[in-house]
């Protein structure tokens, strides 16, 4: 099979991660949510300006994608590197959403969803320090940045198979680049607090950048 065939092949895991899972549930209560708050489709930026169940909703499905996606490439039984790309591919694509004018997810449920399938220990893991760190200081950011840099050295930690980490060390760097901005904010000391609506109307003036 030729390198431009392999790359192909991905395809449909990318597209599987384009589904703009927080775009439509905000656009079935209304709402435009490029135009409110981040713009971005995950689930932080959907919680706060629709309220905690349209986040959890949203969470949820987007942990269905990655799952999904990584599930489908282990019924090829190509091999475990295969599966471990279409991680990396499914969380690109939800990363860099579809229709392209949206601002895409930041891929932490998405990459979550893809770890449960494709090595659950170490989605056991990234869950435990993202809950410890969320819990610590109360933001996602910060949370979802040290799950992310932590996985390839649980990974390695457990002694799996090296071609694990042809999907985990892409979408580490990825989740860590999608936070640059809250990066700085860190570094500053201004990156806020997170705090989901318990209603479902959003603000004129939401703005935080999570």
């Amino acid at each position: 099979m030729s390198y431009l065939l392999i790359a192909l092949s991905f395809t449909p895991f990318y597209l599987i991660g384009t589904i703009p899972t927080g775009y439509i549930i905000a656009k079935s209560a209304g709402v435009d949510i490029s135009k409110h708050g981040s713009g971005n489709v995950g689930a932080t930026n959907i919680g706060r300006v629709l309220g905690k169940k349209a986040g959890i909703l949203t969470l949820l499905i987007d942990i269905g994608k990655g799952a999904i996606a990584v599930g489908l490439a282990l019924l090829l039984n190509v091999g475990l590197w295969y599966s471990a790309t279409a991680a990396f591919a499914v969380v690109l694509g939800h990363c860099i959403s579809l229709p392209p004018l949206l601002k895409g997810g930041k891929g932490v449920a998405t990459s979550l969803g893809a770890l449960i399938a494709l090595t659950p220990i170490t989605a056991l893991g990234v869950v435990v320090i993202f809950s410890s760190v969320f819990a610590w200081r109360r933001t996602v950011s910060l949370a979802s940045i040290s799950a992310a840099i932590c996985a390839p050295l649980i990974a390695i930690f457990c002694g799996l198979p090296d071609q694990i980490l042809y999907g985990i060390i892409p979408m580490a760097t990825t989740l860590v680049i999608r936070h640059k901005d809250n990066l700085k904010r860190l570094a500053l000391g201004t990156e806020p607090r997170t705090e989901l609506k318990s209603s479902a109307t959003p603000s004129p003036d939401q703005g935080t950048k999570d």
